[in-house]
């Protein structure tokens, strides 16, 4: 999902660059297997998440770049030592804010057997970095001044701050604990992101927008349940709808893991209009009026998932009024762009949600000013984020500002 200019982002990567490069974690040893994977297989396939926090040097000054190496041995072996016994792993992170607070690199290391590992991490100085390539299999000195400079790894003992004490406990820094096992990637322990937790508020949001449409539906007297039934299915050609603009949106980069609301709003709202136009020959105006409120709540539910689950983060920064979330490879203190457009769409169905119970609905006026507002609040919030903005230029923002004008006329006249 989009957004940045200006300031390098906050992202890991595996060969050193001076532009950011799509994250792409892989070992540096020779895998296990073979060839390309399927996402199936790949979900099936036991790995490592090891994590490693550090604080970066807290002086002002410009964002900055250091690799933390990983090295890894399994210490269940039984009888002679395998390639997949031991690893050594390095995280390029680029665009550490200084004085930005406590953060969090998690590798994700796979082709490796499975069992209970004993596993350390430090930060290269910049000689090393040069020479990453060079593999070791024991347990890394201390750091130099060179590496130290770069940043201090976090202790136990450290004090915590109020937004990261739970996630240093719940994915805790490879050194401060002896054993760590392999497990499935789902269920994954990343400092900033619990498993499962995006899709469940996705399904809470799903249910709090439709029964607020039940309500406002009841309070226009309209018989619900064929518009249950033609919202459910509204909502799945939504969901598939989401899934294709996500994979037509990352093409170039084969991803398939995510979605966009931007495709279940294109997909769900075509789809409900033909039902309750043609099918149904219900008011459709007042569907999609009723529907607006809590399409907007629902999206203020969603986005919370996104904050708890890793996804849509917002750029890395040292103000305070940052809170810290991760990407679900690198936490550190960002400006919380999700919560900010959660809080937006809950104000904005709040606003529609009045508006429909003080004037009546308007003809469908309030369901397009809904998705016009949404837009414009979008696009602003879109700059802010972690994730390169692939489409610019005004024509979105000119576009979307004449249509909410032209709503709020028509549902004042209406």
């Amino acid at each position: 999902m989009p957004a940045q200019t200006g300031r390098p982002l906050l992202q890991p990567q595996t060969t050193q660059s001076t532009n950011p490069a799509p994250l792409k974690v892989t070992s540096n040893f020779s895998p296990s297997t073979s060839g390309s994977i399927s996402a199936f297989e790949k979900a099936a396939q036991q790995m490592l998440a090891v994590t490693y926090w550090f604080e970066p040097i807290p002086a002002p000054g410009e964002p900055y770049t250091a690799k933390v190496r990983f090295t890894g041995k399994r210490t269940n072996v039984e009888g002679k030592t395998q390639g997949g016994d031991h690893f050594t792993h390095d995280e390029t992170v680029t665009g550490i804010v200084p004085g930005s607070g406590p953060i969090s690199v998690t590798a994700k290391v796979r082709d490796i057997n499975p069992g209970t590992w004993d596993v350390s991490a430090r930060i290269l100085d910049p000689a090393q970095a040069e020479h990453s390539t060079r593999r070791s299999h024991h347990r890394p000195s201390k750091s130099s001044a060179a590496a130290a400079a770069l940043g201090s790894a976090l202790t136990p003992e450290d004090p915590d701050r109020a937004d990261t004490w739970f996630w240093r406990r719940w994915a805790p820094s490879v050194d401060w604990h002896q054993d760590i096992h392999t497990g499935f990637e789902a269920f994954a322990r990343v400092p900033g992101a619990f498993p499962f937790i995006w899709i469940t508020f996705v399904c809470l949001g799903m249910v709090v927008a439709l029964v607020t449409q039940t309500l406002l539906l009841a309070h226009q007297h309209l018989h619900l349940g064929p518009v249950w039934a033609s919202t459910l299915f509204a909502m799945g050609v939504g969901a598939i709808g989401a899934k294709i603009w996500f994979i037509v949106k990352h093409r170039d980069e084969h991803r398939f893991e995510g979605w966009c609301i931007q495709g279940f709003i294109a997909g769900a709202t075509p789809a409900a209009f033909i039902i309750f136009t043609v099918v149904l020959h219900y008011p459709t105006g007042t569907v999609l009026d009723a529907s607006a409120p809590g399409l907007m709540f629902g999206m203020a539910v969603g986005r919370i998932g996104c904050f708890l689950g890793g996804c849509c983060v917002g750029m890395p920064t040292s103000a305070p009024w940052g809170i810290w979330c991760s990407d679900q490879h690198v936490g550190a203190r960002r400006i919380p762009t999700q919560l900010m457009e959660s809080v937006s769409a809950l104000i904005l169905g709040l606003i529609l949600l009045l508006a429909f119970l003080t004037r009546g609905p308007a003809g469908g006026a309030y369901f397009v000013a809904a998705l016009a507002a949404y837009t414009l609040l979008r696009e602003g919030l879109l700059r802010l984020r972690a994730e390169p903005l692939k489409m610019r230029g005004p024509v979105i923002t000119i576009v979307a500002t004449a249509v909410l004008l032209a709503a709020i006329v028509f549902s004042i006249i209406i």
